[in-house]
């Protein structure tokens, strides 16, 4: 029997499609109702999700990850999930041999239908819940509006308290617009003084109607400028390290930290190349959110099987878009922790997303140039303290990303057998003496993890 090519990808499901409860102005799913109108009530049935998972199960056994999102999913009611992860735990059973992988699920929410029960479900099936809010309410109101355009802030508080009360693990996250790029620091203390520890930052950049990017135009009035995203991102860092980098998680410096210790970074827009399967409620695919649309349609599940779009042309050439990067890319000494960015935010920019500079790449030059020697310092001492050998000295970025992270405790018996001494160079190759390097650290295991 053919033996079917693995594909270690993640899931995005679209259950009610871009449906929503809300009408937050600076959403970008608003448009997509003319692909899939919210009149015609898109909703996800069962024969399609169970007709991708034989397909997606076989295919990425035992990385079995999917991630709910919408519009807003909640608003396919809570007894469809509780038949989705069931779905799940039989076709798991049914088509894999031996013992059964865990299946993890995520659900980003607007957190303002959840109940009780929802808690107790996401409790039961250990659901990550990730939950969107632009901080207190009088930013999160400004754009995070029902449809009778009413504030919301109370709603999602409330929604948090549930999870609470079941101790569900949840994060949380803020989207960097008009209302509160300023405010960086004020922001992250809000937030850390609800007791949200777990953050996300999106930043807003969204062309204005009817233009194609900001070269023909310019953005809308909720979005940002790459100078504002630049210095929210210098003040944020100041103020996580002000608070303490190991109480506050913050997940795009996470993944930075990361990747400074030899590991891939697991945010698709800091990866080399990017492409998920996005599955939409009538069984369409898409290889991105940003790109659910007819240029980029791989086909829908219920005609067209999962391995012939993962192998087609089309979704091939789109995981190649983001290695095609503009010329100046090749010059720059943040290639190796940028690759290029988004290709959504180089289309924003640009038009296209091939050979363009990213909308904020001035944001993100601006960061790294003042900031990424304490960055590296954190990441060498918080990698030392989770057990990892990590070099210190001077390295170059990209010697720094292809390192290859070894347990500590092993290095150190390595270095012990071969009689290193504390004041011969360090074996990491940082070029510092033993004792100032790897031999000063004993692994202490710490709560710094990174998602």
């Amino acid at each position: 029997m053919r033996q079917e090519t693995k594909f270690y990808t993640s899931v995005l499901l679209k259950p009610t499609s871009s449906r929503c409860n809300l009408n937050c102005s600076y959403c970008f799913y608003l448009s997509k109702q003319e692909l899939y109108p919210w009149s015609d009530s898109p909703s996800l049935s069962l024969k399609t999700f169970e007709n991708f998972l034989r397909q997606y199960i076989p295919l990425s056994t035992p990385n079995l990850t999917f991630q709910w999102q919408g519009g807003e999913p909640t608003m396919m009611g809570l007894p469809f999930f509780e038949a989705a992860v069931s779905l799940q735990s039989q076709i798991v059973e049914e088509t894999v041999e031996g013992s059964p992988p865990p299946v993890f699920n995520a659900i980003q929410t607007n957190g303002t239908l959840l109940t009780d029960e929802w808690a107790r479900f996401f409790k039961k099936w250990k659901f990550l819940v990730g939950i969107s809010i632009d901080g207190p309410p009088e930013w999160h109101n400004t754009y995070r509006v029902d449809l009778l355009e009413r504030g919301t802030h109370h709603r999602v508080m409330k929604g948090i308290s549930y999870l609470r009360n079941h101790d569900v693990p949840f994060n949380v996250l803020t989207v960097v617009n008009r209302s509160n790029v300023e405010q960086a620091e004020e922001l992250l203390r809000w937030l850390v003084n609800q007791g949200f520890t777990d953050l996300q930052f999106i930043p807003c950049a969204e062309k204005q109607d009817g233009c194609q990017s900001n070269v023909n135009g310019s953005v809308s009035a909720q979005s940002i400028t790459p100078d504002e995203y630049g210095q929210f991102l210098n003040t944020l860092f100041d103020a996580w390290i002000k608070i303490g980098y190991e109480k506050v998680r913050i997940r795009w410096f996470d993944n930075l930290i990361q990747m400074l210790w030899g590991f891939p970074g697991e945010l698709c827009q800091l990866a080399s190349k990017c492409g998920y399967i996005v599955l939409e409620h009538n069984g369409d695919c898409y290889p991105c959110d940003f790109e659910v649309n007819e240029k980029w349609f791989l086909g829908n599940i219920n005609d067209k099987s999962l391995s012939e779009m993962l192998n087609g042309d089309r979704f091939t050439y789109f995981a190649s878009i983001k290695g095609q990067l503009h010329a100046q890319c090749f010059e720059c000494p943040w290639k190796d922790v940028c690759f290029g960015e988004c290709p959504s935010y180089r289309k924003i920019n640009n038009v296209e997303a091939e050979h363009t500079l990213p909308y904020f790449c001035p944001s993100f030059q601006q960061f790294f140039d003042t900031k990424y020697k304490k960055l590296e310092s954190i990441a060498i001492n918080a990698g030392k303290s989770m057990g990892f050998a990590i070099p210190g000295g001077s390295l170059t970025v990209q010697q720094r990303i292809q390192s290859k992270p070894q347990p500590l405790q092993e290095f150190l018996k390595t270095a012990k057998k071969n009689n290193v001494g504390r004041n011969q160079l360090c074996p990491c190759g940082s070029g510092v003496k033993f004792k100032k390097c790897c031999g000063g650290f004993i692994s202490v295991r710490a709560r710094y993890v990174s998602t």
